[in-house]
């Protein structure tokens, strides 16, 4: 469950869209609930292959979230998507990721397969909708000794992935406490994987 809480506050520190150091999202959850008690949402990666990642940057990451200006890139992000051989040069191999997301929700509710491919859709539109503040991302170099410069679609996608599924859990499926309504309202804009 640790491992789960650590994957979705390590993506809202990736989003392009949460900058500053004082961002509510920055804090974390206002409860001590995790998404998946909430809603078992279809994933890209097991919670393993992330925690390699997110030991290796989440240094970084905190430190560029306090920075200003540009978002930069995600590296937590770009290694999950590297693991997966989703991304190279820039680029998220769409069709890849469609198989990888539809794989895990096969086996849950069977509302899930359209849900999945309605929000890759989405996410891939907003994608292109803020291209140019994503290729400036790429573009900036290291602002510290030993910063990494990651592209940041990596973190953009997979960042609205989480929020998109949590958003969208059939009510069938969402478990109804305060805890969990919640946390819904506070992924409605902070996102996580």
């Amino acid at each position: 469950m640790f491992a789960k809480w650590l994957i979705a506050a390590s993506i809202a520190l990736c989003s392009s869209t949460m900058v500053f150091a004082d961002n509510p999202c920055l804090k974390g959850p206002p409860v001590a609930k995790n998404a998946a008690e909430c809603c078992v949402t279809p994933s890209l990666v097991e919670p393993s292959a992330f925690m390699a990642c997110h030991s290796k940057w989440i240094s970084q990451t905190k430190r560029q979230m306090a920075m200003e200006g540009i978002p930069r890139g995600c590296c937590v992000a770009e290694c999950v998507m590297n693991q997966t051989g989703l991304y190279s040069d820039g680029k998220i191999d769409r069709a890849a990721l469609t198989e990888l997301y539809l794989g895990s929700a096969k086996p849950l509710a069977p509302e899930w397969k359209q849900i999945t491919l309605d929000a890759i859709d989405g996410c891939f539109r907003m994608a292109d909708s803020i291209k140019e503040e994503i290729d400036a991302g790429a573009k900036l170099t290291p602002a510290f000794d030993g910063e990494q410069i990651c592209h940041p679609i990596s973190g953009t996608i997979l960042a609205c992935m989480g929020m998109t599924l949590f958003a969208e859990c059939p009510a069938k499926l969402f478990t109804v406490n305060d805890a969990c309504n919640q946390l819904k309202s506070y992924h409605s804009q902070c996102p996580f994987l």
